[in-house]
């Protein structure tokens, strides 16, 4: 009995370590276990964390092309809205007449008249639709004033006064014909609310009462000077043309005074 005990009690003790190294390695394994779940369970945060980042980074750097695209079109059509206000102002530039091309007889002053009437044809031909009337209507001045520079010799001691009125009317020329090109290009409802261009009428008003006083100087200069009659005749001609233009142009310009618009009281 008492061996019996004694073997019972050593198989006893020696199954204890068993036991608790069985529940140990349990334990080991369980831990491992959920530390490499753990890793797994991060590792899948990190990666969506990355994915989420990357995405993000795309979405930012589409909505960045998508702005500079829209930068660059709002600069294009602001551009574009420049190139065509440029368009709108653009003025007609004239060609001014020369003071140099002088006439040895009236046959020679009648021959440079022709010739630059074909000359200011040809020119209002090749003028845009937007400004040939403008130019038309012009050209009937510039002749004239090219026939009075032309015959500066032909007019004895006249001809340095006579050249240098001719010379200011020149410039008018250029003033007049870019003040009735405005009015003519106002649109219809610029018209509607605001009436007519008086800034354009205005200008045209002053050259007109400029270029007056300059056609009863010529008059009186060409009528108590020693001139041929002939050579007179001629010059009064142009002197006539002028007088019709200025006619027109104070007419255009009172009437472009004249007309409001429905805004017209608020300026």
């Amino acid at each position: 009995m008492y061996a019996a005990g004694t073997v019972a009690l050593m198989l006893m003790l020696s199954g204890l370590p068993v036991v608790a190294l069985a529940e140990s390695s349990s334990d080991e394994g369980r831990g491992d276990s959920s530390m490499e779940v753990d890793a797994q369970t991060q590792e899948v945060h990190i990666q969506q964390n990355v994915s989420a980042r990357d995405g993000e980074g795309k979405q930012e750097s589409k909505d960045q092309r998508e702005k500079a695209e829209m930068a660059n079109s709002d600069e294009q059509k602001s551009g574009e809205n420049m190139k065509s206000d440029d368009q709108d102002e653009q003025e007609i530039e004239l060609e001014l007449e020369d003071d140099e091309d002088l006439a040895s007889s009236l046959d020679d002053l009648e021959q440079k008249i022709e010739t630059r009437k074909h000359e200011l044809d040809d020119e209002e031909a090749s003028t845009t639709p937007k400004f040939k009337n403008a130019v038309k209507n012009a050209n009937e001045v510039r002749l004239a004033v090219h026939s009075l520079l032309a015959s500066k010799e032909l007019l004895g001691g006249i001809g340095s006064e006579v050249s240098q009125i001719a010379k200011d009317m020149n410039d008018s020329v250029a003033t007049t014909t870019n003040a009735e090109a405005k009015i003519q290009a106002r649109n219809f409802f610029a018209r509607l609310f605001f009436g007519g261009d008086s800034a354009a009428a205005d200008v045209i008003s002053q050259q007109v009462a400029r270029n007056q006083q300059h056609i009863d100087d010529l008059t009186k200069l060409l009528e108590g000077a020693n001139v041929p009659a002939d050579i007179q005749a001629v010059l009064k001609a142009q002197i006539m043309a002028i007088q019709d233009a200025q006619t027109r142009l104070l007419d255009l310009a009172q009437k472009e005074q004249k007309q409001w618009g429905l805004f017209s009281w608020r300026f």
